[in-house]
């Protein structure tokens, strides 16, 4: 008997066909810029700084003056395979050493990354399919030497893909797709290019969207404040009486917003993860229902190690499995809990009809509400609700329900000059009661 190896090394083309086939094109170019916020929050700037996004048909393209990278930083880890679970010192975003090797394969085959620390220039071009057929040589060529930077030029990233596969090439080329990325750059890191860095997409500089708080001695947010398993966070919520008229965005709609290490994972969600679970699970919050319309919540996490953060792979949405997403949910739960008993008994009576409910919300306006904007994340310490009593009705109230034919029902509507069923059911009661003389 002689002894001898098995070759099990794994081919490459399933080892990326594996890494990329749950990743979709704006999952990717968000982690393409991830890796720029990294770099920023790495380095320690402090002064603002530039992202430059191209997108189209023929290239991706992501350039950042955020600090480059180290020569042999970019030699022993940027294109690894994973990363060691090593403590972090900065809360960056970066987790799993696969964002930047998934999102350029998932793109193209042709890629450039050059960057210059301001120490050293470095250069690599890669043509996947050619790297592809080297089964076991799994290393990248690069080019490297002195910085080229001139005389106030900042160090530099820049990574392109060209070549783009059939799918993504076609999904860059539409307008639909650009103006989504668009709008959702100016959502996920409206912190950082409020705080830090400046977005410039296809050669237009993007303005963020704003989450901002109403307060004033009637109206206060509940805010909890703390730290669980080396996450620091925030929760605010409050209720937006405007319905939405002053606060409404794309990032301040109805529902909670997720932040993790100042990045948007979670925009607008009334689903179970942030809670809304109904009676049947005790501890939660009741299932979403238009009476919330007016419930805001934000929460804001933080760690220096992205692992404790409660993210799936994708950053997309968070993880249910772990510790610190049930403690923060608990929190959420309490915090959120004297908002909804406010809503609740607000439109106690219309919990069953939700087109009153609605109708209710937009007919209704708060006139004596005049509140100071405050950004959300302005507020460092932990707070009571507060919103204002309802005024006693000194008269009983009770409601009409009935159904008529939706035709003749617009013909009335039309005829009375007004908007809502709700608005035609109260002029045709006051013209019953006057025309019978029934106000005694």
């Amino acid at each position: 008997m002689t002894k001898d190896t098995i070759d099990a090394f794994p081919r490459k083309k399933l080892f990326i066909d594996i890494l990329t086939q749950d990743v979709n094109a704006e999952e990717c170019i968000l982690d393409l810029i991830d890796n720029s916020v990294d770099s920023y929050v790495k380095n320690m700037l402090t002064d603002r700084r530039e992202i430059r996004i191209t997108l189209n048909g023929e290239k991706c393209e992501i350039y950042d003056n955020c600090g480059g990278i180290e020569k042999e930083f970019l030699k022993q880890k940027v294109f690894r395979f994973g990363t060691e679970h090593l403590d972090r010192e900065h809360p960056t975003l970066g987790m799993y050493g696969i964002g930047l090797k998934r999102s350029v394969f998932k793109m193209g085959n042709d890629i450039l990354f050059e960057t210059d620390d301001g120490n050293n220039y470095s250069l690599m071009q890669m043509d996947v399919r050619e790297w592809e057929r080297k089964e076991k040589d799994w290393s990248i060529p690069f080019e490297t030497g002195k910085s080229k930077l001139s005389d106030g030029q900042k160090p530099y990233t820049k990574i392109r893909v060209t070549s783009l596969h059939d799918e993504i090439k076609e999904k860059f080329s539409l307008d639909p797709f650009i103006s989504k990325i668009s709008d959702k750059l100016r959502c996920v890191y409206y912190l950082t290019m409020q705080n830090k860095i400046d977005f410039v997409f296809n050669e237009n500089k993007l303005e963020h969207y704003n989450l901002i708080v109403p307060y004033s001695d009637d109206y206060k947010p509940s805010v909890l404040v703390g730290e669980y398993e080396g996450v620091r966070y925030r929760i605010i919520c409050f209720i937006d009486p405007s319905k939405g008229t002053r606060l409404n965005n794309a990032i301040n709609q109805v529902g909670w917003n997720i932040f993790c290490n100042e990045r948007l994972i979670l925009a607008n969600d009334k689903s179970k993860t942030t809670g809304w679970r109904g009676k049947d699970e005790a501890g939660y919050l009741p299932k979403y229902h238009p009476i919330f319309n007016e419930f805001r919540g934000h929460v804001f996490m933080e760690a220096n190690n992205p692992f404790f953060l409660p993210l799936n792979t994708a950053k997309s949405d968070l993880n249910t499995e772990t510790k610190v997403y049930h403690h923060i949910l608990e929190q959420m739960t309490k915090t959120a809990k004297p908002v909804i008993d406010y809503l609740s008994k607000k439109y106690s009576e219309q919990k069953q009809r939700e087109d009153e409910i609605e109708e209710d919300m937009e007919t209704t306006s708060d006139n004596d509400f005049k509140p100071t904007m405050i950004a959300a994340t302005e507020f460092k310490n932990t707070s009571e609700f507060k919103a204002p009593i309802k005024k006693e009705v000194k008269e009983e109230i009770t409601n009409i329900l009935y159904s008529k034919p939706k035709k003749i029902v617009d013909v009335v509507k039309k005829h009375l000059g007004v908007s809502s069923n709700k608005e035609v059911g109260i002029k045709t009661f006051d013209y019953f009661v006057d025309a019978e003389d029934l106000n005694g």
